[in-house]
């Protein structure tokens, strides 16, 4: 859609050599076999042989920008409430093996509810052309790769009730002998100040234990994006399209692999380190071309791109600062910045908060050798609910990763910084710490990105006025309607919600009053409206896509109107755009 122009600020909509669809030969080269004549023109008089390819002996080729690497636990996309082994087990057990076995009992119950467009996004699987047998096998495959998930749910329960019956107040210490087996040590049992009891794990001691199921992990890779289910309703299964890796996300062969992107590798060198026979399939993942030099920002000048929903990059001449990344491919059908997109190498990415929408490790492990430092929310401490971003890193092979308290800040370069501001709301009033309302300055410039909040207290602005001082540009989502806490928390919930108070506590942010409200009090100069899963090729992963009738488009439409009242541009965010302010 088209963007206003809002005084100094630059808007680019097109970069014309990216993001096109490749033509029938490629879509053909993508299948699990190469055609014998592409593997001819790969030929040298030197060849080596794997499961019947051929192809040249160290030739070194750069990964496609259209090639789409999804990490999988279980067959299941792996979002973050997935990944931590204590959130993992409830999510497994009370929400991914529900949905399997209720398609088993009625597949075409599913596939009716599915044919209306609306549902996309519900509970309900799509084996996307596999026979119940492949979804029967998903299952034994899931009960039996999962038991030690399976057996920590249980033993959640049974601690959860231990305390309910025997914490009344008095020591806890008795209590320590008969904490469940796959707990022991790896928890503490506290009282909160109401005395009411509960316990804490130690985060980094549940990535040690069997359930973290690091042989559970596989990377699938497929050479252009296709549309695909609702991840947190269909597994990925396999398919012709696809091809499977088992390789560990930790493992620094990923970095290797995602490095070609930019450096070309010695292909065949690479399938082996990663034990990958298809050679063949494995090959068609690469070019000889390499990709275009990339183009920096210009000198004293700051410039913004949006990639998609809340994804932005800020750069100047020397620096990148990444947030929120969460990153489509070439060859989608459409025009927007991808992947190949991003600078070589990024000084900073921000975490504002740990939803799968803005902590996408499909994305950061794509990144994980170009990013000088993660900087991700400081976390509560072990509650159930609130896992720590860093801890996960950690344990999937990020190195550099630093957590941030509300208020404090942390210089990338020169003039350069990120400061972290507190966040209230779209967490459902759950006591959620790990999340931040990111404020990034550079070259005198500064830009507030308030994703999802919801500004229900003005004072708290007031109260940290001098921190943010003069505001450039105000970043807030609008999704003002939300999901039902249960939709997200469901699983990892002590007691059931009654549905009165599922229906009002939502995992909603800004509407166009409170967000024209929040940008009047801190003076922002321009408002853009973002973060709402609009765009298309993300539609798997938010359950959204951009339909003029609906409430967030309607309220950004509405935020224009009442910004303009004070002389201030507010505009929606959708698909692409660039902006750009000159040093101050």
């Amino acid at each position: 859609m088209a963007f206003l122009a809002a005084g100094e600020v630059v808007l680019r909509l097109s970069r014309g050599h990216r993001s096109v669809m490749r033509g029938p030969a490629f879509l053909l080269s993508v299948q699990v076999h190469v055609e014998r004549a592409q593997c001819r023109e790969l030929a040298c008089p030197h060849r080596s042989r794997l499961h019947g390819g051929t192809v040249s002996a160290n030739r070194r080729m750069y990964l496609r920008p259209s090639v789409v690497a999804q990490p999988l636990l279980h067959r299941w996309y792996a979002w973050p409430y997935l990944l931590a082994p204590h959130t993992g087990a409830l999510n497994l057990r009370d929400r991914l093996l529900p949905i399997v076995q209720a398609y088993l009992m009625a597949p075409h119950m599913h596939e009716s509810v599915l044919s209306d467009p609306s549902r996309y996004g519900g509970p309900f699987l799509n084996p996307e052309g596999a026979g119940v047998e492949q979804v029967k096998e998903l299952l034994d495959a899931m009960l039996s790769g999962g038991s030690a998930k399976l057996q920590l749910a249980e033993d959640i329960d049974q601690l959860r009730a231990l305390l309910k019956e025997k914490a009344a107040g008095g020591s806890m210490e008795p209590l320590y002998a008969q904490v469940p087996e796959s707990l022991r040590g790896r928890v503490e049992l506290v009282y909160d100040t109401a005395h009411r009891p509960s316990f804490r794990f130690f985060e980094s001691l549940m990535y040690r234990s069997q359930a973290f199921e690091r042989e559970a992990q596989t990377m699938t890779l497929s050479a252009a994006p296709a549309a695909q289910p609702f991840v947190y309703g269909s597994p990925v299964l396999p398919g012709p399209h696809r091809l499977d890796v088992p390789v560990p996300f930790d493992s620094p062969l990923w970095d290797e692999f995602f490095a070609a992107r930019l450096a070309p590798v010695d292909v065949e060198a690479l399938a082996e380190r990663l034990d990958v026979t298809d050679l063949d399939a494995f090959t068609a993942l690469f070019q000889a071309d390499a990709p275009e030099p990339y183009e920096k920002a210009a000198p004293d000048t700051v410039r913004v791109r949006y990639f998609n929903h809340a994804t932005v990059l800020i750069e100047t001449e020397n620096t990148a600062v990444l947030l929120d990344p969460l990153i489509g491919y070439d060859g989608d059908g459409h025009e927007h910045f991808t992947i190949a997109d991003l600078p070589p190498f990024i000084d900073a990415v921000v975490i504002s908060h740990f939803h799968s929408d803005h902590f996408s490790l499909e994305t950061l492990l794509q990144l994980r050798s170009r990013v000088g430092v993660i900087l991700v929310p400081r976390a509560s401490g072990g509650s159930l609910a609130d896992p720590s971003l860093k801890t996960m890193l950690q344990a999937l092979g990020f190195e550099r990763v630093q957590e941030l308290g509300e208020l404090e800040s942390h210089s990338i370069a020169e003039r350069v910084e990120v400061t972290a501001l507190p966040f209230i709301g779209e967490h459902a009033d759950l006591d959620i710490r790990t999340k931040i309302v990111p404020m990034v300055r550079a070259l005198g410039r500064s830009f507030m990105f308030a994703t999802d909040i919801t500004p229900v207290e003005p004072a708290l602005y007031d109260n940290i006025a001098d921190v943010i001082g003069r505001l450039d540009a105000l970043f807030i989502g609008l999704e003002c309607v939300g999901a039902p806490l249960k939709w997200l928390y469901g699983p990892l919930l002590d007691e059931p919600l009654s549905r009165q108070h599922n229906a009002e506590r939502r995992l909603k942010g800004s509407d166009a009053a409170m967000a024209d409200r929040l940008a009047a009090q801190l003076g922002a100069e321009h408002v853009y409206a973002y973060a709402m899963g609009l765009e298309p090729w993300l539609k798997h992963l938010t359950g959204s896509e951009y339909e003029a009738d609906a409430e967030p488009v309607q309220q950004a439409a509405l935020l224009a109107e009442l910004t303009a009242r004070r002389g201030v541009t507010a505009e929606l965010l959708y698909r692409q755009a660039e902006r750009s302010w000159p040093a101050a």
